[in-house]
């Protein structure tokens, strides 16, 4: 019985990296048969509304966005009550070797969310390091920890997420369907 849930995929964004994250997200969301929707925080009245939240924001300076901070106080009972999925968009994501496991530790309170909410699952991708963005010490850091300007998103990674999330709702979708007798 696909096809009877409500999905909202949220997202603060502050150059653009993390929204077209939460667009593939919603994109690859959608052949489950599920109504997806996606909206920038600011924009999502209600998460109550919703019977799954997958929700991201970028990480600046150690934090999310305060959009997504606020998105959090607003609906935290909310979030608290159904299956939500967290993902943040930072400078290395969570599979990168060495520092991919500190970065499950971004943004700051993470962890105290993380206790309040429940999660399904938390993952923190890579985004777009342009050089405009970052100041000239930060990059040389950033380059010397492996990092490279550009597109670091890793979409293969996203989308197969994606697709875990797409599976656990229509398992959502099986528990929620009524029973019906079988046999004759």
């Amino acid at each position: 019985m696909a096809g009877n849930l409500r999905v909202l995929v949220a997202y603060a964004s502050k150059y653009g990296s993390t929204e077209g994250v939460a667009e593939r997200i919603a994109a690859n969301l959608q052949p489950g048969g599920d109504r997806v929707e996606l909206l920038p925080v600011d924009e999502v009245a209600d998460a109550g509304a919703y019977d799954a939240v997958i929700f991201g924001s970028a990480v600046c300076n150690q934090r999310w966005l305060p959009e997504a901070d606020r998105f959090v106080q607003r609906n935290r009972e909310a979030l608290a009550s159904r299956p939500v999925w967290l993902l943040s968009v930072g400078t290395f994501g969570d599979s990168k070797r060495i520092i991919g496991p500190l970065m499950k530790r971004e943004p700051k309170g993470i962890h105290t969310l993380d206790q309040a909410i429940h999660p399904r699952e938390y993952r923190v991708f890579a985004g777009v390091i342009d050089r405009h963005q970052w100041p000239f010490l930060s990059r040389l850091l950033y380059h010397s920890l492996g990092g490279h300007l550009g597109d670091n998103r890793d979409w293969p990674a996203i989308e197969a997420w994606a697709e875990r999330i797409r599976q656990a709702l229509r398992s959502t979708n099986a528990e929620q369907a009524p029973h019906r007798p079988t046999g004759p």
